[in-house]
């Protein structure tokens, strides 16, 4: 900026236009400079992982023209561009490369304090990277405040104007806090001097690299010509000041980017653009100036399968070992961190006992035993998880006993997960897809596969539950849905039940409250006769008998509540869609052993709560709920909602 006459304040919009003119007219041929700020500043996991989003701060600099644009782009993805107003730079000799004869030895700024001991100097070997070749320095014994200022060559602004200002610091041994003032000038009625303080930057102590300070400010000043900074600090030391920015803007160009995906490839890049359209010079070579490698794992350990007990050769029928398999599929596994406890009925909580085959021996609470798993690289996506011999002190088998597994991956996330030795499991067929709109989480394992058909699920963990094609499908995003109220809408016309009895025909009816599905309620030739039938259930829908169809009819209840089923019940052949939850054995008792509940049909529900546990070592083999997925209810049921098409494809 031209050194303005203090006395001729009355000539200053006619100045205020000249300058800006003269500023924007000067040649830019310097590019700028992007630095970031990131967060987490290293990472917080092991082994270089990071286990949080990581948040970058990308803030440019250019000390002519101002910045355009800031540009970046994620692993290889789009370029992205945010663009900035008001970045003309309004400091002149921003990056001290202009020599003076003054006593700083810097052109446009003189030092605050007449200080024989500080000693102010323009310093040609050590600058701010990307702002070669000078900077200023302030070396001081200690004492007073030692700065440098450019008030006589302040930046134009209006009153309650929004502005902001920054430089780059760099100190040595500095005892008190280096950082800058921000001040309005104005005059008197007699033309002198009037500075009032605006604002005060950051500030850092002690021996630092560069960093940047900055401040965003109001000229809150009514008759305010201009703005100046002040930089330095109070005590012994020595700092560099380097790429000092005055700003008409509310802030700097600063623009934030936060990743938050799990991948052990991330990549960041980025670059900027000033208004002179000079490009930053692109580098992400040693040193990588443009751009930042990290890898990111949130996610713990999960997707347990094929788990399962066997007895060894000696001992008593409830001496075991357990095994599972888990899985990591970003960093990896850890090894020498996984372990395991567990749970019977002598004890209120998890541990184990001192002698793991002496039930006799101490419970030692909430303690953990080593695996006696087979060795693995650190890594792994996979790794086989195994039990020492383990007594579980008897042979009653109507209460859980339980295995709780614990893993670590690579990154330090970790998961526990429990295990039911003889817990119940569920048994799908029919080759159609199973949906959760979370993850699937069982208890226990099928010594087989629990589907023919695709696991489907909105969350990432598929936990004891495997489909024999092999086919997953994580993250993804929940089909449109139909529920009680929208169904019924469509289908009109509908005959009114009212003397609790379903109908052995074809039609559309409509129970308008709760329904129990008794002996009583069904009425002959229900099972035998062909017919097609929707049912609108107004409530809830309790199921306490054996409720079928024949193989050339379908029956589908719509509910709007929940639905029940009877522990007594065995075999449903029917299709159900509950806007509530589906429960398997209401009505079942702590620690009572049941008989394999049957559905065939299609089924759907808010939650579906299996209930069931089966008898002594009848969970090893057989399932506690099957499903049999039944296609005629996709076909035969259609004319009832309107004119809906079906593709049938094969992807064997």
């Amino acid at each position: 900026m031209l050194k303005l006459p203090k006395t001729f304040a009355i000539f200053f919009i006619t100045a205020l236009g000249f300058l800006l003119f003269t500023r924007t007219s000067l040649a830019d041929v310097t590019p700028p400079t992007t630095t970031y700020v990131q967060t987490p500043s290293s990472p917080d996991g092991n082994n270089g992982w990071y286990k949080t989003p990581v948040r970058f701060d990308l803030t440019a600099t250019d000390l002519e023209s101002g910045v355009k644009e800031i540009w970046y782009r994620v692993d290889s993805g789009t370029w992205q561009t945010y663009s900035f107003s008001d970045a003309l730079n309004l400091a002149q000799n921003p990056s001290f490369e202009e020599p003076a004869a003054s006593d700083t030895g810097i052109s446009k700024w003189d030092n605050t304090v007449a200080d024989s001991a500080g000693i102010y100097s323009q310093d040609l070997t050590n600058y701010f990277p990307g702002y070669a070749a000078a900077s200023a320095r302030i070396e001081a014994p200690g004492g007073v405040w030692h700065g440098i200022n450019n008030k006589d060559y302040f930046a134009v602004a209006t009153p309650y104007e929004n502005m902001s200002a920054s430089v780059w610091v760099k100190t040595q041994d500095v005892t008190s806090p280096a950082y800058f003032n921000i001040y309005a000038l104005s005059y008197d009625v007699n033309g002198h001097d009037v500075e009032t303080l605006l604002a005060q930057s950051n500030s850092i102590t002690g021996t630092n690299d560069w960093t940047k300070l900055s401040a965003n400010f109001v000229v809150s000043v009514a008759d305010a010509v201009g703005v100046y900074v002040d930089i330095g600090f109070g005590s012994s030391g020595t700092i560099w000041i380097d790429a000092a920015t005055i700003n008409s803007g509310a802030s700097s160009a600063t623009t934030s980017v936060t990743i938050g995906s799990d991948s052990a490839n991330h990549r960041l890049e980025f670059y900027a653009v000033d208004n002179s359209n000079n490009t930053e010079t692109y580098s992400c070579t040693t040193p990588k100036k443009n751009c930042i490698d990290f890898k990111l794992d949130q996610t713990t350990p999960g997707n347990w399968h094929d788990s399962g007990a066997f007895r060894g050769l000696f001992g008593s029928s409830h001496e075991l070992y357990v095994y599972t398999t888990v899985e990591d599929e970003t960093s990896g596994l850890s090894t020498f961190t996984d372990k395991y406890q567990y749970y019977t009925e002598n004890n209120p909580d998890f541990g184990r006992y001192s002698n793991l085959l002496g039930c006799n021996s101490q419970w030692q609470s909430n303690g953990w035993a080593t695996l006696f798993t087979p060795p693995f690289n650190p890594g792994v996506e996979s790794a086989y998880l195994i039990t020492q011999k383990t007594d579980f002190c008897n042979s009653n088998w109507k209460i859980c006993k339980i295995v709780r597994f614990y893993s670590e991956d690579m990154a330090g996330n970790y998961a526990t997960k429990d295990f039911c030795i003889n817990g119940p499991w569920i048994k799908t067929s029919g080759k159609a897809a199973v949906r959760a709109n979370n993850d699937i989480s069982m208890i226990a394992e099928s010594n087989t596969d629990n589907t023919d058909g695709l696991i489907e699920i909105q969350g990432t963990s598929i936990d004891f539950f495997t489909s024999s094609k092999n086919w997953k499908a994580k993250s993804i995003d929940p089909p449109t849905t139909y529920n009680y109220d929208v169904l019924n809408a469509l289908v009109t016309n509908k005959t009114t039940i009212t003397d609790g009895k379903l109908r052995a025909s074809s039609g559309k009816y409509l129970v308008d409250g709760n329904f129990t599905i008794t002996n009583q309620a069904i009425p002959s030739g229900y099972s035998s006769n062909t017919f097609d039938q929707i049912v609108f259930i107004n409530g809830d829908l309790v199921i306490s008998t054996d409720t079928q169809v024949a193989n050339t009819s379908t029956a589908l209840f719509v509910v709007k509540g929940k639905v029940e089923i009877a522990k007594t019940v065995n075999t449903i052949k029917v299709a159900i869609l509950a806007d509530g939850d589906f429960y398997t054995a209401y009505d079942v008792n702590e620690g009572e052993s049941n008989s394999t509940l049957t559905l065939n049909g299609i089924y759907a529900a808010n939650k579906f709560i299996f209930q069931r546990t089966l008898q002594g070592t009848n969970n090893n083999n057989s399932p506690s709920e099957i499903f049999n997925y039944e296609p005629k209810y996709a076909i035969k049921q259609a004319t009832f909602f309107g004119n809906y098409k079906i593709t049938w494809e094969s992807i064997e």
